[in-house]
């Protein structure tokens, strides 16, 4: 599954439901669905084969909210029929104790519709096109059905056995509207035409997978397809915008030939589609097998409004749910906590797709956020191992975060970078034949790897997928001391690495510790006595034999395996050491003061990626009061303005991280004339319009740049930013799509009254899905307190729609956080209806968190008490550890910076 920004977690009921007993297997489904569109009911017939390993009296499966007519067992009536609505299951009793071998139940049922996405569910949107029917024609209300089964909700759609191993087989029917598609897993078989126009679709059997991978879907939708070899590759979409889902098209057919020959294992279904629903979610796509749903923002492209943030979140989509098609899917996780074996996987081939099909979009930089943002939180005292106890479904709703997709591909980089790509893909492909259509364990991957040559994989994973938190390595260095101990060697596949050459090498001490930036207390059962991690290092130095003026490795860095407290190592050449090189490492690095100033009088020969990692460490580190907090902005300030785009990206997005813990500071003018002071030359390097070579990166930088100079009131940017506006109703070139969304942001963010009701007056006349959810989010950054007022106000209203209005909160919650808490939790009923169950646990969170305010804390506790099961409150406790840090670090490392920015010259 592919979380959506910041909103993260997929559907489950919260309710205290344990496991199903293990007597009893699924074998094949044989299932049909009648749909009441109208009245938002369905009524189903399921024939499901069955092996009982040990005799029994009950067949007990998972069933939610479902009304059961009927049921069978081998033919006769049960004798019982018990629903369970804590356990979500339904007992059936039979005439007589069924004795071990193949059985049959049938049973009949209804369900409702539901208006979020769990189980069967409906989306209404308006139409932009006429229906395939004839009836109406464009700007009518329109519904479309869609399932969402992950992780316990196929239990709302049919009687099953709800849980990740119980695969089985399936053969789906469903009645369809006339006019209308139907689309599943599996390619049509037969399409039954009924008397009163209505049509059922049956389909070919699926392979045997879990339950919560079915798929159907129902609407006025249209399908454009490509061969990929065999398979045939389609996207459906809405009627009207499959143009704008080409992109798509083309990457998942560029994407399918590549992950067939790294897993070894080719796609085994016949085709494979991707279906754009409307509206939005509390996630972005599913990986159903055969049927990758997603909604549609993250799935289409409008050529004139799409930014190559878009291009790049689309591709990111595609890759992520292609590489669940075996990951996932064809070998599945034995129960929920190994989820990261789905999710961790599927967020690392995002980048070894990219890496293969858009090198210039520098993959593994692109990645750094996400993995930076998993850093963050495992040094916070809320968070969780990567694999953790999950003892109900219920339970794993929580654990589908930042730790197990980002941490997770983080871990998998750094295995892979130590032991060697081939030895790491050769593992993979073990894997993949030796578990395929079945269940299997974080074990299970590892020492497939080793069996394929690689010497301490199944350790170093064990230790940070296993305990929960990041490590912090500090190192200090001595050139010119001597051969020294051998650096540590991969196997088979990895690189291998040059000693230390006498008197001119460099000797390295290592020390180990947790990286923790508030107290945090080890339960337990995760086994921290020795609070130590197996640690693959990557050394290298500066000017010596590793990194030349190029920013490009010359040679590979040598890497060194920590197991104890301390450690020694060497690395090649002599000059500034740099650990973490390539940041394939998951830890934190710690260097002496003289150590890290020589790095950053260095930094233009450093490679883009270690810049990076430079910046977030010594942000991080700084933040934490373990060395000045002016040290990253030494940093920023010291890159030359030609330095790597994505570089300055993510720097303009750090230095508004800083800006927001100066909220309501007096410092804040100062650190806002040094933020232009060091962006503005890069957007003057780059320009506001596109030229001939500069890529896409540029474009992503510009859009960036653009943003954060608006937010530290830049008047030249303000200035050129209502230009191109103005000029945009006759200058088609004023406002191309990669700055569009930029430059609105940035009018919208200083706008007056009249501005305002002349963007509002744009959005709500805007009738295409894709650019009223941009235009209503950027008048959702607008700072004027009582404009930002009405912007909530307008949230509830049916103009924005319920899909518009958590991002519509959230975007004023990060300029006028105190307001938008006092709005939600006034309005608690009505935002709760606009939230779907994936959301509605994390929302109130999500905007709580912007605040820098200690008593925010209090109150989030207070709301959830009341309205958050305990089960439920994970992002609770890290949106209150996230608010208290913000204040720590505004109260005590804000004055260095203050002091810092006085001491610069006049001229930064």
């Amino acid at each position: 599954m592919t979380t959506a920004t910041l909103c993260l977690s997929p559907t489950v009921s919260l309710a205290a439901n344990g496991r199903l007993p293990g007597n009893i297997s699924p074998l094949h489904y044989d299932l049909t669905v009648i749909p009441n569109i109208e009245a938002s009911t369905f009524a189903g017939e399921v024939h499901i084969d069955i092996d009982v390993a040990t005799a029994t009296p009950t067949v007990v499966l998972n069933a939610e909210s479902l009304t059961l007519d009927r049921a069978t067992i081998d033919g006769n009536p049960a004798t019982g029929v018990t629903l369970d609505k804590d356990s979500q299951t339904a007992t059936l009793t039979a005439a007589s104790p069924l004795p071990p071998g193949h059985h049959t139940v049938d049973i009949a049922y209804r369900g409702q519709i539901e208006k979020s996405a769990r189980g069967l569910f409906q989306l209404d949107y308006t139409a932009t096109d006429a229906p395939g029917n004839g009836k109406g024609g464009a700007g009518v209300p329109a519904r479309m059905l869609s399932t969402q089964f992950e992780a316990g909700d196929a239990r709302r759609f049919l009687p099953c056995w709800d849980e990740p191993a119980a695969k089985a087989t399936f053969t789906l029917s469903v009645m369809a509207p006339q006019g209308q598609m139907a689309v599943s897993n599996m390619p049509v078989k037969a399409d039954e035409a009924m008397a009163d126009g209505r049509h059922l679709v049956h389909f070919q059997p699926t392979p045997r997978m879990s339950s919560y991978l079915l798929f159907v879907a129902v609407g006025d939708l249209e399908r454009a397809t490509a061969k990929a070899g065999d398979v045939e590759i389609g996207v459906v979409v809405r009627r009207g915008s499959v143009d704008k889902a080409r992109f798509a098209l083309e990457t998942a057919a560029a994407i399918l030939a590549r992950y067939n020959d790294y897993f070894g294992t080719p796609y085994p279904l016949p085709k494979l589609d991707f279906i754009a629903t409307p509206g939005a979610g509390g996630f972005g796509a599913m990986e159903n097998w055969g049927a990758i749903m997603s909604f549609e923002k993250d799935m289409l492209l409008d050529p004139a409004l799409a930014t190559e943030e878009a291009r790049q979140r689309v591709f990111q989509v595609v890759a992520h749910e292609m590489a669940h098609q075996w990951f996932g899917d064809l070998v599945t996780m034995a129960w929920w906590d190994d989820l990261w074996l789905n999710e961790g996987f599927a967020s690392w081939m995002e980048a070894k797709a990219m890496d293969a099909l858009h090198p210039d979009w520098s993959p593994w930089l692109v990645a750094m956020p996400a993995m930076e943002r998993a850093k963050r939180l495992d040094a916070r005292a809320a968070t969780h191992p990567v694999v953790q106890p999950i003892n109900s479904v219920a339970e794993a709703d929580e654990a589908f975060d930042d730790i197990t997709y980002d941490k997770g591909q983080a871990v998998i980089r750094m295995v892979e970078a130590t032991v060697g790509e081939t030895v790491f893909r050769d593992g993979v492909r073990r894997y993949m034949k030796r578990h395929a259509y079945g269940n299997a364990t974080t074990r299970d991957l590892f020492k497939a790897v080793e069996e394929a040559g690689a010497k301490d994989a199944l350790r170093i994973a064990t230790d940070f997928i296993t305990k929960p938190g990041i490590p912090l390595v500090s190192v200090s260095a001595t050139c010119g001391a001597g051969d020294g101990p051998k650096p540590h060697k991969g196997k088979k596949g990895a690189k291998e690495t040059a000693p230390a050459m006498a008197g001119s090498g460099t000797q390295v001490s290592l020390r180990q510790a947790r990286f923790a930036t508030e107290p945090v207390t080890i339960p337990d059962q995760y086994h921290l006595s020795d609070r130590l991690w197996a640690i693959p290092v990557p050394l290298a130095t500066v000017g010596g034999a590793t990194v030349g003026a190029t920013g490009r490795a010359a040679s590979a860095p040598s890497h060194a395996l920590l197991t104890a407290l301390t450690g020694k190592a060497a690395a090649p050449g002599c000059g500034p050491l740099l650990a973490n090189a390539g940041q394939t490492g998951y830890f934190r690095t710690a260097y002496t003061e003289p150590a890290f100033k020589a790095l950053v009088d260095h930094v233009d020969r450093l490679a883009p990626i270690d810049q990076l990692g430079l910046m977030y460490d010594s942000a991080a580190l700084g933040e934490a009061g373990q060395m000045a907090m002016s040290d990253s902005l030494s940093l920023i300030r010291a890159l030359r303005p030609d330095a790597d785009p994505s570089v300055w990206e993510q720097a303009a997005d750090y230095l508004r991280d800083v800006d927001g813990y100066y909220a309501g500071k007096p410092g804040q003018a100062a650190f806002r004339a040094f933020a232009r002071g060091v962006l503005a030359p890069v957007l003057s390097a780059i320009g506001w319009d596109p030229q001939p070579g500069q890529g896409d990166k540029v474009g992503l930088t510009r859009a960036a740049l653009i943003r954060a100079l608006s937010s530290f009131d830049a008047t030249e940017t303000l200035t050129e930013a209502e230009r191109r506006l103005a000029a945009d109703g006759t200058d088609p070139t004023a406002l191309p799509p990669g700055i569009r969304l930029a430059v609105i942001t940035a009018v919208a963010q200083h706008a007056d009254a009249a501005t305002f009701d002349r963007l509002h007056a744009l959005a709500s006349s805007t009738t295409d899905a894709l650019a009223r959810r941009q235009l209503y989010g950027a008048l959702g950054a607008v700072r004027d307190p009582a404009l930002a007022q009405k912007v909530l106000d307008l949230s509830l209203t049916p103009e924005v729609g319920t899909t518009i209005a958590p991002q519509l909160i959230l975007a004023v919650a990060d300029a006028n956080p105190d307001l938008a808490w006092r709005f939600v939790t006034a309005h608690i009923d009505a935002v709760e209806a606009t939230l779907d169950q994936m959301q509605r646990y994390e929302f109130f969170a999500g905007v709580a968190r912007r605040s820098s305010d200690p008593a925010r804390i209090g109150e989030l506790n207070a709301y959830a008490e009341a309205h958050v099961p305990a089960t439920a409150r994970q992002g609770v406790a890290k949106a209150a550890g996230e608010i208290a840090y913000r204040a720590k670090v505004a109260q005590e490392r804000l004055p260095q910076v203050d002091s810092w920015l006085a001491a610069l010259p006049a001229t930064h």
